[in-house]
């Protein structure tokens, strides 16, 4: 966005339009000449920049294109004092020696001063000098400098141009082809509320508007403003806005209207910024928190998908995910009454499985119990049990069905040692489906052994080549389950019919003993 006194726009007939610098010679060569001059000045003074820089208002444009040019660049450069002391403090220094004296007039007095200040400072007078104002603007120097090419910064400039008109929308209507998941991410991260409607190939958003026209204007309308770069990284879209204008006094709605098939080339969108996951609520985020920490195999993802709810789309707050399965949640907190209403309106057009619903028990609970899905009640957070109780049900259910589509004649048993969670890749089933499988179908001459089967010929040997061990070792007796190439050699210890006996902490000194009557 650039500041409000630098946007350049027309409006007429009720409607509002930024005035976009083109990609022309004349433009592309003032981006080329103000990037050459920033260039030049690295490692100079700021003042001498600024007083440089001022020479291009008088060339023909636009102040405030000018001016919005330079501000881009800006954002580029970093600037920075050059001092042997931090400024303010020594500034305090000089200050406080000051006040030693009635009245400070005299050069001489002046130099005395910044001596004495010098002095217990441990620099020279002149360093002192030097140091006490070069946190001043004009006095910071350009250290480093990045620009974007002239054709970038043009489009950068018309972007931000487009940014700083929607800084007073109250109101957006988009359609967009792609870039989704940025897209809603960026609507959660920045708190917009919104709804979906899903139009052919193409999601068409609308973002509800603020409270009031004439209240929360400016925050709201730079969370749209935020918005614009999502939307326009895009492959095609569409947006309308209406822009609050006029004078305060009188204000009016004017409407914005842009085509991707118009302007995409006018507009760059810089590089993607890192968004940190954010959560809508202190409730998502404890929650989050407390499931990952159950360390449960499922993998929790935040705002997961896109799913069909009639015409519209719909997106969780969370998705769960474990061996292909999937299951979504959705935390109902407090909105108004017309964004409740719709997002009930949603829930009970959900075309999906496997879903979940947390309602704020001081909502009206009664109207969530005609929803599909599974309906849990909170105070303050949402409680686990239900959820990991679903999930466990849910993970029983599909084991239960994939161990039933399990073909035995293309298990492909053969070999002393068999990865369960191969032979189940290859039958597109869980590891739980095929060790189900095979506990109500024990394969012949093999043992079931945590996710391996190791043949009863493997174990034989195994179990010979431990009763021969001297002294019986706990080292020594795996090392000798993993020389026979097989994983978890501690299960391997106890099919077998060992108990470790410790003395200590150290495993080095804990050795096994066989206990009487396990067969091999």
């Amino acid at each position: 966005m650039l500041p409000s006194n630098l946007l350049i726009a027309r409006s007429r007939s009720g409607k509002i339009k930024p005035v976009y610098a083109p990609l022309e010679e004349r433009y592309l060569e003032l981006a080329s000449r103000l990037i050459e001059t920033y260039e030049a000045h690295v490692g100079k003074r700021q003042g001498e920049l600024v007083r440089h820089r001022q020479q291009f208002e008088d060339g023909g444009f636009d102040y405030r294109l000018v001016r919005g040019l330079i501000a881009l660049l800006d954002r580029s450069a970093v600037f920075e004092p050059r001092s042997h002391i931090a400024p303010k403090k020594a500034r305090r220094e000089v200050f406080t020696e000051a006040n030693r004296y009635a009245l400070v007039e005299t050069n001489e007095t002046k130099r005395e001063v910044i001596a004495q200040a010098a002095s217990r400072l441990g620099i020279s007078p002149l360093q002192l000098e030097e140091s006490l104002w070069s946190d001043a603007e004009d006095e910071l120097v350009l250290e480093r400098f990045a620009p974007p090419g002239p054709r970038e910064l043009i489009q950068q400039y018309n972007l931000s141009l487009t940014q700083t008109l929607l800084f007073k929308a109250v109101s957006l209507e988009f359609t967009a082809g792609g870039n989704y998941q940025r897209i809603f991410r960026r609507l959660k991260y920045l708190g917009l509320m919104y709804n979906v409607e899903q139009v052919g190939g193409l999601y068409r958003v609308f973002v509800d508007g603020p409270v009031s026209l004439f209240k929360m204007t400016e925050r709201y309308g730079t969370s749209l403003a935020k918005l614009l770069p999502s939307i326009v990284e895009a492959r095609e879209w569409r947006l309308k806005a209406y822009i609050l204008g006029g004078e305060r006094q009188a204000p009016k709605l004017v409407e914005l209207e842009l085509d991707s098939d118009k302007v995409k080339e006018l507009l760059k969108v810089p590089a993607a910024e890192e968004t940190r996951e954010r959560f809508d609520s202190s409730v998502e985020a404890a929650f989050a928190r407390s499931f990952n920490a159950l360390r449960l195999g499922w993998t929790l993802k935040r705002e997961p998908e896109l799913l069909t709810a009639g015409r519209y789309v719909f997106i969780p707050d969370f998705g769960f995910e474990k061996n292909g399965v999937k299951a979504y949640l959705e935390v109902v907190g407090f909105w108004t009454d017309e964004y409740l209403q719709k997002k009930l309106g949603k829930l009970r057009e959900l075309d999906v499985e496997n879903l979940l619903i947390a309602v704020d028990r001081t909502l009206s609970c009664a109207k969530f119990k005609e929803v599909k899905g599974l309906v849990i009640f909170y105070d303050k957070k949402v409680p686990l049990k239900p959820v990991v109780d679903y999930l466990k049900q849910l993970e029983e259910k599909t084991i239960v069905q994939q161990a039933e589509t399990i073909d035995s004649t293309r298990l492909g048993l053969t070999g002393d040692v068999i990865d369960v969670v191969q032979l189940a890749d290859e039958q597109s089933v869980s590891a739980g489906a095929v060790m189900r499988w095979l506990q109500a179908n024990p394969a012949a001459h093999y043992c079931l052994i945590g996710t391996l089967l190791i043949s009863e010929q493997k174990l034989g040997v195994i179990a010979e080549r431990l009763e021969a061990l001297e002294g019986g070792t706990l080292p020594a007796a795996l090392s000798v389950i993993e020389e026979e190439g097989l994983s978890s050699p501690e299960k391997v210890l106890e099919a077998l019919g060992y108990v470790v006996e410790w003395r200590g902490l150290d495993p080095d000194s804990a050795t096994i003993r066989k206990q009487p009557h396990v067969p091999l």
